[in-house]
């Protein structure tokens, strides 16, 4: 069962960076210099929350790290906290595109 996470957040977190990358391509010229600044911002923490969950699984998952309890908390939380970024990131476009069709 412990193993189900590990294998789960090893193809979960391919479509995320994927999700990432497509947003970041699509950017309005309308957004603030603060907007950008945040979008940067928590565009490079979910990679690193990414990047900290892929790897923790794929050590799991090859048996180089026996799985636990930290690990598993590690690799939830980072995924939770990539995919909560990744909302944010989605709720600020709505935010923005009712704003521009207010004008």
């Amino acid at each position: 069962m412990n193993s189900l996470l590990y294998e789960a957040a090893l193809q979960v977190v391919p479509l995320l960076l994927i999700a990432l990358f497509l947003d970041r391509r699509v950017t309005g010229d309308e957004t603030t210099a603060r907007a950008r600044r945040w979008h940067r911002w928590s565009s490079k923490f979910s990679l690193l929350l990414n990047g900290i969950a892929f790897m923790l699984s794929l050590f799991v998952v090859a048996g180089v790290i026996p799985a636990g309890s930290l690990t598993m908390a590690i690799v939830i939380s980072a995924v939770a906290g990539s995919i909560g970024l990744l909302c944010g990131q989605i709720w600020q476009r709505i935010d923005e595109g009712g704003k521009s069709a207010g004008r």
